[in-house]
């Protein structure tokens, strides 16, 4: 399989399941449960992480070098192309 479309099927699954498990938490175990729940508990004992999502999401929307699928793209959207 090509890595682009791995990449593609990985960040089309992975949300799903993570509102799956959630989901099934929540209804399972409650609120306490869930996956929200402990993100805020560890975010107040470690502000480190939500720092580090931060630069994680840097990361995964930070422009890149274009492409010219990225330049095809954009200009679809502009209405150039």
């Amino acid at each position: 399989m090509k890595w682009k479309l791995m990449t593609l099927y990985l960040t089309i699954i992975t949300p799903i399941v993570v509102l799956i498990y959630d989901g099934i938490a929540i209804v399972n175990g409650g609120t306490e449960a869930s996956i929200s729940h402990l993100v805020i508990i560890m975010s107040h004992r470690y502000p480190l992480i939500p720092f580090l999502c931060g630069v994680l999401c840097g990361h995964l929307w930070w422009r890149m070098a274009s492409t010219e699928e990225t330049r095809q793209t954009i200009d679809k959207k502009i209405g150039n192309g």
